[in-house]
């Protein structure tokens, strides 16, 4: 089996991100209707993980550029080097000029699920004007709405251990298993992902006027060598006064099923999560914790 790293998150969304089309002259949010009528805000995978691309570049990470292809109908593909672009390491790609060829792949080792809200949101229309600019032309100005909200949601990870190794599908000259960088290399693209990911020091993309940052609220992470288990449904939140909290319930009922993981931690951002929990870990303590993930995964 192999190894795997599994990483739920509560984080508070604030504002427009990851904005959907625009009806007329209002900016919409994305949403989805559930199945007793509850409208819930989400971002989807792909823009967090364009968030966290860009912040890996920053950190001095070869990301993908993409490339045109050179049959009409040109399309942007991608480029399908995880020896050169971190981002087709970590996140997979899948590669093909043409329709009828068959495409150099690879299934991402971190997989990241839609951040989505977990109760029942209200979403408001901030109203807005546009004005002519004073060296523009002269005219009134112009209406226009952008639908924002404030909502606690959960985002789920599952990282495997194959970071650095190939699965045999990305070239005619993989080799399952077959390491392609340093374990050097691996252990760097793993944690600077995990310092991204865990700090967090990402900004969430398609944002309107205002700044998206997540705010971190608790997260909860298990190693294991047996494989992915069920865990992320139980981490969610309670309401103590104005104020999130997880729900300790739900904890304990995830040690009763005594699911096979060699290491579980709380991490606590904002003094959710009682003191006394025995898997508790302050945020401060976030570059241990970061280390012993590395470690387990790769070393």
């Amino acid at each position: 089996m192999p190894k795997v790293s599994q990483i739920a998150l509560l984080c508070k969304i604030s504002g427009n991100v990851n904005a959907d089309e625009v009806i007329g002259q209002r900016i919409t949010l994305k949403r989805f209707y559930t199945s007793d009528g509850e409208v819930k805000p989400f971002i989807s995978a792909r823009a967090v993980k364009y968030a966290i691309r860009q912040a890996l570049f920053q950190k001095g990470l070869p990301i993908d550029p993409f490339q045109l292809t050179e049959k009409k109908p040109q399309r942007l593909i991608d480029s399908g080097d995880p020896v050169k672009y971190a981002d087709n390491d970590l996140f997979g790609f899948m590669a093909a000029e043409q329709r009828e060829e068959i495409a150099r792949r690879r299934q991402a080792p971190i997989s990241l699920s839609y951040c989505r809200a977990l109760r029942n949101t209200a979403i408001k229309a901030e109203f807005a004007l546009r004005a002519p600019r004073p060296q523009g032309t002269s005219g009134n100005p112009l209406p226009f709405e952008v639908e924002v909200a404030e909502w606690i949601g959960r985002l789920d990870c599952l990282i495997y251990d194959y970071i650095g190794l190939y699965q045999g599908t990305e070239s005619q000259d993989a080799k399952a298993g077959q390491p392609f960088i340093s374990d050097d290399e691996r252990k760097n693209r793993l944690q600077s992902f995990l310092e991204v990911f865990l700090t967090p020091s990402y900004v969430l993309p398609r944002r309107t006027n205002s700044l998206v940052v997540p705010e971190y609220i608790a997260l909860l992470i298990t190693l294991s060598k047996q494989g992915p288990w069920p865990i992320y449904q139980y981490l969610d939140y309670k309401i103590d006064g104005a104020k999130p909290v997880v729900d300790i319930a739900l904890i304990n009922k995830l040690l009763e099923r005594n699911f096979q993981v060699d290491h579980l931690w709380i991490i606590d951002y904002m003094d959710a999560v009682p003191q006394q929990l025995k898997f508790r870990v302050s945020a401060e303590k976030l570059g241990d914790i970061i280390n012993k993930v590395t470690e387990f995964m790769i070393g």
